[in-house]
């Protein structure tokens, strides 16, 4: 009886490895390559997580670049950046982009209609 015992648990084990495996092979070679399709208008430039469960984001919508903050519960649009610099001076000088006023409109509906106009 314990031979029975011996053979199930390690055959048991052998199958959880082998779909834990394929589920990694999966998840590495698949999954990824649906999420490839870039955008030529929009894109993450930088990423920055500050707490657990928050972090802000430099997104970019077309030329322009705003920078926004993620919650659990909210995604809340800090400011508009504006770079005054090329990207050469920018690595020379290693300095960040600088925040200005951010107008309070309706942005976020401008955005969608560039986008569908697009």
């Amino acid at each position: 009886m314990f031979g029975y015992a011996a053979n199930f648990t390690v055959y048991t084990m052998a199958m959880i490895g082998l779909i834990c495996f394929a589920l990694f092979v999966y998840k590495k070679f698949f999954v990824n390559s649906s999420f490839n399709n870039k955008s030529q208008f929009l894109g993450l430039e930088e990423s920055l997580n500050i707490a657990p469960r928050k972090s802000i984001h430099v997104i970019r919508a077309g030329n322009e670049k705003f920078l926004i903050a993620c919650d659990v519960d909210k995604t809340t649009l800090i400011s508009k950046l504006n770079e005054n610099q090329t990207r050469c001076e920018k690595r020379i000088n290693e300095e960040l982009p600088v925040i200005v006023d951010f107008q309070k409109k309706n942005i976020l509906k401008d955005m969608v209609k560039k986008i569908n106009e697009i």
